[in-house]
């Protein structure tokens, strides 16, 4: 919609003349430039506020039918994406109860200073930056003034309803029938990460499950993504699992586990999340596996080393060579500390020999490839680790859900959560029915005012002689009437 040509009325003169009266005020076209912003977001919200007082007198009228009565005005200022909205709004009572309508479906919640649009903007920033930053950041970038405090805060507030939301989603029945994919993967690992007291670390648990890959561009993005991440290990793979079952049918699927083998990401935690499917592979991560091959024969040369990590991907019966290459590897030893490493990576490869063998090695023939829950930690140790940061056991939890919800594209539906199990709609009967009235009201005022001010002018006339046709004035009038 063109605003300026729907709307020319606001674009009076007196409009026009303010902003070139801005301009001349002005020293320089940076300073220009801030006059007109704060002038516009003024206006912008002045504008918002009596649409808004409109739609309170339409919903009014809705529950006045309903019993409700007008108790008092209230004014409220409220901090919005198109800037600081002061409004009035009326609160009704009945029966000893009262609410605000306005407030309610326009999804402004009590006590709270910053609406919900500001709010994922303020998490936004926050997830990507500290709390300090994301307060400087906001200022200069969005004119919010708000102190870290404040940040931590609405953070800590998006990540209940994260959490909330999430619990929700994964526990809900689906009228929709479960899919049933012919692969799934499921990835686990962990993320360790500073206490706020001294000397102490917490692990942040992670899982992420997909039904395939395909290229995006030069990239490959992961099918059907969903993450999930907590503190609470339990917690963590009673979700996964709820997810899982509730929203596939995993009777005719083959799962794909893949973890590091560390507790609580072993064969056995996963075989009880996918009970019931057609077939569970676990996978020992590559990764790993191989860092630890280079960590315990560090001593030897690398292409020694290289080479046997080459073959263990290559032959069919690992048990077998596993003695050849840790004969190999006892002869480049130069110390008994070289030898005990060397015992230990033995016991290592045979206690995980059943899960070392890739897809290929297995005969499984998909696009999958495992090893992709390593390469997403970074969305969480880029916010999370180094830098000094440190967390406390709320912050940590907090922050984890907000990133898993960004992860899964979801911070929007969580924000807009209620704990009752609903979310907030916008367009609710009531809201729509007094839209829809305030839209029609305005129309019928401005078909008034043009009546009112209608002036046709003149549609036809003639020039009254009262004389001669062949006077001056008789002349003219013959002359005029021609055209």
């Amino acid at each position: 919609m063109d605003i300026i040509t729907k709307t020319g009325e606001i674009w009076s003169e007196n409009a026009i003349g303010a902003v070139i009266s801005l301009i001349k005020k002005s020293d320089d076209s940076i300073e220009a430039e801030r006059k007109l912003t704060h002038w516009l977001t003024e206006m912008n919200c002045q504008l918002i506020a009596m649409a808004l007082a409109r739609i309170d007198t339409e919903l009014y009228q809705i529950y006045k039918v309903q019993g409700w009565r007008v108790a008092r005005r209230d004014s409220r200022t409220i901090c919005c994406r198109y800037g600081e909205l002061t409004y009035t709004r009326r609160l009704l009572q009945k029966e000893g109860k009262s609410f605000y309508p306005l407030d309610c479906k326009m999804g402004f919640e009590s006590r709270k200073h910053y609406s919900l649009g500001m709010i994922e903007r303020i998490v936004e920033s926050v997830a990507i930056t500290t709390s300090r930053s994301a307060s400087e950041l906001l200022q200069s970038l969005a004119g919010i003034t708000i102190s870290h405090q404040s940040v931590i805060s609405l953070k800590n507030y998006a990540g209940k309803k994260a959490k909330a939301y999430e619990k929700a989603f994964v526990e809900e029945k689906k009228d929709k029938k479960p899919v049933q994919p012919e692969i799934i993967a499921i990835e686990g690992d962990g993320i360790i990460l500073k206490n706020k007291k001294k000397g102490e670390v917490s692990e942040v648990h992670r899982l992420q499950v997909y039904e395939g890959v395909r290229k995006n561009g030069n990239r490959t993005e992961l099918v059907g993504l969903r993450c999930f991440a907590s503190t609470s290990r339990k917690e963590l793979f009673a979700m996964a699992a709820s997810y899982l079952h509730g929203h596939y049918d995993l009777s005719k699927t083959t799962v794909l586990s893949n973890g590091d083998g560390g507790s609580g990401y072993q064969f056995q935690d996963f075989e009880q999340m996918v009970e019931g499917c057609l077939d569970h592979q676990h996978f020992r991560d590559c990764y790993h596996v191989h860092e630890k091959i280079r960590t315990r024969l560090s001593f030897c040369k690398r292409e020694l080393v290289d080479r046997m990590i080459r073959e263990l991907h290559q032959t069919d019966d690992i048990m077998k060579r596993i003695p050849v290459w840790m004969d190999t590897a006892r002869s480049c030893a130069r110390t008994e500390a070289d030898l005990e490493e060397v015992d230990k990576l033995q016991s290592y490869l045979e206690r995980n020999a059943p899960y070392i063998p890739s897809l290929s090695q297995r005969g499984i023939h998909t696009e999958i490839h495992l090893g992709t829950a390593e390469t997403n930690h970074r969305f969480y140790s880029y916010r999370m680790k180094r830098q000094g940061r440190s967390w406390s056991s709320e912050g940590m939890e907090y922050m984890v859900w907000v990133l898993t919800a960004r992860k899964n594209k979801t911070l929007t539906q969580a924000l807009l959560y209620h704990a009752n199990g609903k979310s907030y709609k916008k367009m609710d009967r009531a809201m729509h029915k007094a839209v829809v009235q305030a839209e029609r009201r305005i129309a019928k005022n401005k078909r008034s005012e043009a009546q009112k001010n209608y002036r046709p002018g003149c549609l036809e006339g003639r020039i009254g002689v009262y004389g001669a046709s062949s006077s001056p004035m008789g002349r003219l009038a013959r002359a005029i009437q021609k055209y």
